[in-house]
């Protein structure tokens, strides 16, 4: 294998069997209170100060040379960049170190200086310790579930959801916001930064092979200055690439650019570039929010977490062939708003006429409401529950993918309510039988009993979106990375 297809193992970046934290202090607490929540044994953590006798009541050492390990899985290197290059060296001189984590800011992506001590950095780990890699500087650091982490609130569950991202706020945010809204988990997640050595493709590469990981999340700011093949390299991966990759990219807009610079330092390039790898890899693009990316990842999970284990050939004839949507309502003004909606998306809402509409009236000719497409149900799931799920399931065995169900959570009696719910479920069950999909839209109201229904759809597996539009934009985009697949195997 050459350089440049080497898959670089990041073992013991995630999972490391021991770390080294230069200088321990109180202030970076939080590194030690995410990893005593992960149940790291302290027994391998090594916090070094000259000054502390113990941070978070650990014993702290008074220098490098005295921790008990002559290899450093992982360096937390906290210094001021005025010290980075004197430490580095101290430490590299004293210690095997697999993997650094260069946490301060300041440098490349704030002046001249810090550029310079880049290029220092840069030259340090590629010409005199080849051996080790680093992530940074200006990053928080990475997140493993039972192993690693920087912050104490990131669940110690494992998912498969793996992240590599540019910003460390981001990458944190995805984490807390993707656990308290949908319950997602994640596999490991890298805030890399700068890149003055890993890139972005190393971490794709590593995440592609990785079999805790199903699904691939990617927050991205451009180029380092590194790595002059980084483009191609990307590209190549991404082209190779069979796992889903959901992609946000900052720096779109020319301001957007110069932003980036003083961010993470890191090299723009052509919207038409980007454009071209989207057509020719089954990159997904997510807009510019972080609320979209795990909407996304939400639907995204939601399919993988029961397909696990499955070939690709097997994932790919689940994925759905078409755009036709039902959508089942019990108003026709809902119903209105929403075909305008389906429309401007590009779904189709096939009409219910002719022997398909004289099938549904056998099954029960309603009165008030519409047996076509919209499916106007009023009234019917709670007066006459079992011919709701009969016309429902007759509508929804037509040529459809995309099943689009309507609720709230106004104030009902419990034996409303349950009989609601048990619905929704019975439809769901059948809808997934047959490999369609179905979304729940549940209107974001302030209310404790909306809270309340919201996380028991969330349990038990329901795609639950409180605005329509949300929901398509995941289906569409789980609907072409489909595409994309079918395409791709067919080319093999």
């Amino acid at each position: 294998m050459n350089e440049e297809n080497k898959i670089i193992s990041l073992d013991f970046l995630f999972k490391p069997r021991n770390i080294a934290m230069f200088v321990a202090k109180q202030a970076f607490s939080f590194f030690i209170e995410g990893l005593l929540a992960q149940g790291f044994n302290t027994d391998n953590l090594y916090l070094i100060s000259p000054s502390e006798e113990k941070v978070l009541g650990i014993k702290c050492y008074k220098s490098i040379n005295d921790i008990p390990s002559d290899t450093i899985d992982l360096l937390i290197l906290t210094v001021t960049r005025n010290e980075l290059i004197k430490s580095l060296r101290n430490i590299l001189d004293t210690k095997q170190v697999n993997f650094i984590h260069f946490f301060g800011a300041r440098t490349g992506e704030y002046d001249d200086i810090g550029l310079k001590i880049e290029d220092q950095l840069n030259d340090i780990l590629r010409k005199e310790y080849p051996n080790t890699k680093a992530i940074g500087p200006n990053c928080m650091g990475v997140y493993c579930p039972m192993h690693n982490s920087y912050s104490a609130d990131f669940p110690s569950e494992k998912g498969f959801i793996a992240l590599t991202f540019h910003s460390g706020d981001l990458h944190s945010r995805v984490i807390r916001y993707g656990l308290s809204r949908y319950n997602l988990k994640f596999s490991k997640g890298g805030s890399i930064g700068n890149c003055v050595s890993l890139q972005v493709s190393d971490f794709l590469k590593y995440f592609n092979q990785d079999e805790e990981t199903e699904i691939i999340a990617l927050y991205y700011e451009g180029f380092s200055r590194y790595q002059k093949l980084e483009g191609r390299e990307l590209f190549k991966i991404l082209k190779d690439m069979r796992k889903p990759v959901l992609f946000l990219r900052g720096g779109k807009s020319n301001r957007g650019k110069t932003a980036v610079l003083t961010h993470t330092g890191s090299l723009g390039s052509d919207e038409k570039i980007w454009q071209g790898v989207y057509k020719q890899t089954p990159l997904i693009e997510v807009g510019s929010s972080i609320d979209e990316m795990i909407d996304y990842l939400f639907f995204f999970n939601n399919f993988y977490k029961k397909i696990r284990g499955a070939s690709l050939q097997e994932q790919v004839n689940i994925y759905p062939k078409g755009k036709n949507a039902l959508v089942i309502i019990w108003s026709g003004g809902i119903g209105i708003i929403d075909t305008d909606t389906l429309s401007e998306f590009g779904l189709n809402m096939p009409l219910f006429d002719g022997e398909t509409k004289e099938r549904l009236q056998n099954v029960y000719n309603i009165k008030v409401g519409s047996l076509s497409n919209p499916l106007d149900l009023p009234w019917i799931m709670h007066r006459r529950p079992d011919e709701y799920v009969a016309l429902s399931k007759a509508a929804i065995s037509e040529n459809i993918d995309l099943v689009i169900m309507h609720t709230d959570a106004r104030r009902r009696d419990k034996k409303s309510f349950d009989l609601m719910y048990d619905t929704f479920k019975i439809i769901r069950d059948y809808v997934e039988s047959l490999n369609k999909i179905m979304i729940l839209i549940l209107p974001n109201t302030p209310t404790s009993g909306r809270k309340r229904y919201y996380q028991r759809l969330i349990k038990d597996g329901f795609l639950v979106y409180s605005d329509l539009r949300n929901g398509l934009k995941a289906f569409l985009a789980f609907y072409n990375h489909g595409m994309k697949l079918r395409k791709m195997l067919d080319t093999e």
